[in-house]
């Protein structure tokens, strides 16, 4: 038998990097291309300022079926050329991590010209911004109400125009960050929040690449799973929403909670709370920190939960306090992307019905967190890691009012988990929810075209079903508790070997 010279072997290794290098290159462009050219471009901010402030691709997207034939094909194609992207990424390449920032970075800016395409959130966040910094207002009472602010931006909000806003101080303070560069301008006070949403989706991708070189992970892997999904880019460099800002506080913290030191822990419940005073989100996660901190006490803090759980349920019952029928607000909708909606519609359930299904929903998942803070592994770092994804999963299925950019909320303790169930199930969440988007935007077409009726709850369906079936495929796989492995020397650059014989000779 032959043995290649070790030159010989060189060269191949570094020609197969190569190659591997300008697939992922080819991926980025196609993706970026597909942003711009099919969606930027063609339903750009430079529409009327009333089309563009109601959102929903319902608005400019008006030729029915061919709008959504084509809609559904480049987005086919964007979601298989981030796949080929994430194979690259953990096939490994000299500089990957680095090239996947660049990457994330790139797909977004080509989404900045778009209007906001599935909800006009943004539209009042940059109103909310001002609110909170020009003229003084809470935006979140009624008197910050865009209907009661004489602003340029205030005025052109059009939904929800009577509504307070739902974030927290920190959002509405780093969201003003822009307001120096973009004037009184509607459209630049717009894409203000949108460049704000794609430098903490950034944010995050990268915080998570940096805990997952800590964890032994490939961090170009995880980063890319984040921050080149097709959904993060089409929500928070497309859409401007803000969740990125929560999701970036969460990682950070994640990673400053799970050190020895109580100073560092400290440092992780202020960026924990900077999380949520964002938005509230990760605050659910908190049980399971503290079944991890002090495993000794776990099944005394489980038994808390499941009381506060129980505690919420009586206090329902008897309508006292904030869940009584009526007072749970936006946390009490049932919105027509979750499972809950289709027992809304076969019950017909009213308000009173619906605030039950709330209520019923969120106590089942404080009683899941009761059951993974007792028996879920929580001894080395990456246990806790799984156990904030799964809950925060859990909460998935739970919440009646989870809509799919959401899914932050998951993917990035889903993809530093290293398992494939939690990884496989939060990427086909994200890639599956386009089809409800499209199914609400089209629902009339689909309709009259395919005799497709009630084509938002069908779509529904199949992205529940087509989730589980992710998670079940990745629980049998062969070795389900290992996503992208250890990351290899090629990921990690080429330094990574000399770092490596540092630190054993330190450790010698």
């Amino acid at each position: 038998m032959s043995v290649r010279p070790p030159a010989a072997a060189a060269r191949a290794s570094a020609d197969e990097d190569t190659r591997t290098a300008i697939i992922f290159a080819g991926a980025i462009l196609l993706m970026a291309a597909i942003w711009l050219f099919g969606f930027a471009l063609r339903v750009s901010l430079s529409n009327d300022i009333d089309t563009v402030a109601r959102g929903g691709i319902s608005r400019v997207l008006t030729r029915g079926f061919p709008d959504f034939r084509d809609t559904t094909l480049l987005l086919i194609v964007a979601c298989g050329a981030y796949f080929v992207a994430l194979w690259a990424l953990r096939k490994g390449f000299p500089h990957s991590f680095a090239a996947t920032v660049v990457g994330i970075v790139l797909a977004g800016v080509s989404m900045f010209p778009a209007m906001p395409l599935t909800s006009p959130d943004a539209v009042h966040l940059a109103a909310d911004v001002r609110t909170f910094w020009i003229h003084h207002k809470w935006p979140a009472e009624f008197s910050g109400t865009p209907e009661r602010i004489d602003d340029p931006v205030a005025n052109e909000v059009r939904v929800f125009r009577t509504a307070p806003s739902g974030y927290g101080p920190v959002a509405y303070a780093l969201g003003g960050a822009p307001l120096p560069f973009v004037g009184d301008g509607f459209t630049a006070n717009l894409v203000g929040q949108k460049v704000m949403g794609l430098i903490f989706l950034t944010g995050t991708a990268v915080a998570a690449g940096f805990l997952a070189k800590r964890l032994g992970q490939n961090p170009a892997l995880i980063a890319g799973v984040i921050g080149l999904n097709p959904m993060m880019t089409w929500q928070y460099a497309g859409d401007g929403h803000n969740d990125a800002m929560m999701a970036f506080f969460g990682v950070v913290a994640l990673g400053l909670v799970m050190e020895r030191s109580w100073a560092r822990r400290g440092g992780g419940v202020f960026a924990w709370l900077l999380s949520a005073l964002c938005k509230y989100a990760f605050v659910l996660a908190s049980p399971v920190v503290a079944a991890w901190w002090w495993p000794r006490w776990r099944y005394p803090l489980t038994a808390l939960t499941v009381g506060g759980a129980a505690l919420v349920l009586v206090l329902y019952v008897l309508q006292i306090g904030p869940v009584q029928n009526g007072t749970l607000g936006p946390a009490g909708a049932v919105i027509q992307t979750t499972p809950w909606r289709w027992f809304e519609l076969w019950f017909d359930t009213g308000r009173h019905g619906r605030d039950v299904i709330t209520v019923l929903g969120y106590v089942a998942y404080l009683a899941t967190v009761g059951l993974v803070m007792a028996f879920h592994p929580l001894k080395e770092k990456i246990d806790l890691v799984r156990g904030v994804a799964l809950v925060m999963s859990v909460f998935l299925f739970m919440s009646p009012a989870y809509h799919p950019w959401y899914i932050i909320w998951i993917l990035p303790f889903a993809a530093l988990s290293n398992a494939r169930y939690l990884v496989t199930g939060a990427i086909a969440y994200s890639l599956l929810a386009f089809l409800p988007i499209l199914g609400l935007n089209w629902q009339i077409t689909l309709s009259r075209s395919w005799n497709l009726s009630y084509a938002p709850e069908w779509f529904t369906a199949i992205m529940w079903f087509g989730t589980l079936l992710a998670v079940y495929i990745g629980w049998r796989g062969r070795d389900s508790a290992k996503f992208g492995g250890a990351r290899s020397k090629k990921a990690a650059g080429p330094r990574f070997e000399q770092r490596q014989r540092k630190r054993s000779s330190a450790r010698a």
